[in-house]
């Protein structure tokens, strides 16, 4: 049974208080799954939960969701043997498996097609930013030094403009995509920095975003990194990954499995090897990052 979070205001935000409890070691009977923190918890909860009450019917695995305050918590709830598996973004899969290993197995495909992202640079349009050089000096909000899409994107693209991202500008980190937008919509930043398909999602649901931002038209790089994937602890026995892939996998062949994915925001899920993150361990050999000890969270986080 799902045993942490059901969906109501009230429940999940009691999932809070899990953030600073004490970690319990998964048992081999079930199979926790964290969750990075790149929307608000409520909206998470609403994706990850019939996903989960899914694959729990069709493995027969109890089927827990963790969610985490923030992205490097994923690798050290990872580490310490808290949870199985999670649902990575790139640059914390990256960091994941060079320091304990990891295993990919399945990513989602969006509506339209599209299985990986990138990150947007975004501007307040009353900020008088012309041009990369009037952003020195300037707040930029990001969701979180563990990211490829609000933090390693902007990084590299400023990094080619001249501009030393960690040095130049004064960097807010607000915890998640859907949090950086709005900080600079509400002036609390002046730039901001986000996961494309975060930044879609809020411009459709959103109408004053194209009034108030303007996105910087330049992305980082032409080859997305794959979109969130579920990947496993190394060990986890090949019996419960092997269910778990299968039932992932075959989902969009399945009525009640289409359901799930439209609540999850995807077509269905593909394979995923090591081999579709080359432009994540591209990106970070051109920024001279070491995954085994790069310092995943800032002072003021």
């Amino acid at each position: 049974m799902i045993a942490f979070y059901r969906v109501s205001l009230a429940v999940a935000v009691s999932a809070l208080i899990l953030f600073s409890s004490p970690p319990v070691e998964a048992a081999s009977g079930k199979i926790i799954i964290g969750v990075i923190p790149e929307v608000n918890l409520v909206k998470q909860m609403e994706r990850f939960l019939p996903l989960s009450e899914y694959l729990e019917k069709k493995t027969g695995y109890d089927i827990d969701i963790k969610p985490l305050s923030n992205y490097g918590q994923l690798y050290e709830e990872m580490r310490d043997g808290n949870i199985d598996a999670g649902f990575f973004g790139s640059f914390v899969y990256g960091i994941t498996r060079a320091r304990i290993g990891v295993v990919p197995v399945a990513r989602p495909v969006l509506p339209g097609g599209k299985s990986t992202y990138t990150g947007f640079l975004f501007v307040r349009r009353d900020t008088g930013i012309k041009k990369p050089a009037d952003m020195k000096g300037r707040t930029i909000a990001l969701a979180d030094p563990g990211t490829a899409a609000s933090y390693l994107a902007q990084r590299e693209y400023l990094e080619g403009k001249g501009i030393n991202i960690d040095k130049d500008m004064n960097i807010i980190w607000v915890g998640s995509h859907e949090a950086a937008i709005r900080a600079v919509m509400n002036h609390q930043a002046d730039i901001g920095g986000a996961k494309d398909t975060v930044v879609a999602r809020y411009r459709k649901e959103n109408k004053l975003f194209d009034t108030l931002i303007e996105i910087v038209n330049e992305t980082p790089r032409k080859l997305g990194f794959p979109d969130n994937t579920f990947a496993v602890r190394k060990g986890l026995e090949q019996v419960k990954t092997d269910a778990l892939k299968k039932a992932m996998l075959q989902m969009h062949s399945d009525p009640e499995g289409k359901k799930v994915l439209f609540r999850f925001g995807a077509v269905r899920f593909i394979p995923t090897s090591d081999d579709d993150f080359k432009p994540l361990y591209d990106i970070v050999k051109h920024l001279k990052i070491n995954m085994g000890s790069y310092p995943y969270k800032k002072n003021n986080q």
